[in-house]
């Protein structure tokens, strides 16, 4: 039987395809230095992101909705604090216009 979340994660599995290609050109809009390290730890990121997203939703729908709802609020900081600090990794030794 597949339930919701099965079909949540189909979804954000064909989701990462465009999502790579987006990051892809949107690194070379902004003229970003990217090496390897730093696509790594985007990578990291996003796969941080991803689990968390799947977690929190697995403890709402096994009936744990108080503690999905408050780890996702958890998570949405931890990785808001994440992120801004990513971007300003990604940032160092842009190339200027």
């Amino acid at each position: 039987m597949i339930s919701n979340l099965v079909i949540l994660a189909f979804i954000i599995g064909g989701l990462t395809g465009p999502v790579v290609i987006g990051a892809i050109a949107w690194s070379k809009d902004l003229r970003l230095n990217m090496n390897w390290w730093k696509w790594l730890l985007t990578a990291l990121w996003y796969v941080l992101l991803l689990f968390f997203i799947l977690l929190d939703f697995t403890f709402i729908g096994e009936g744990e909705a108080g503690a999905g709802w408050k780890a996702l609020a958890f998570e949405s900081v931890l990785m808001l604090l994440l992120g801004t600090g990513l971007i300003r990794i990604l940032f160092i030794g842009r190339e200027k216009v």
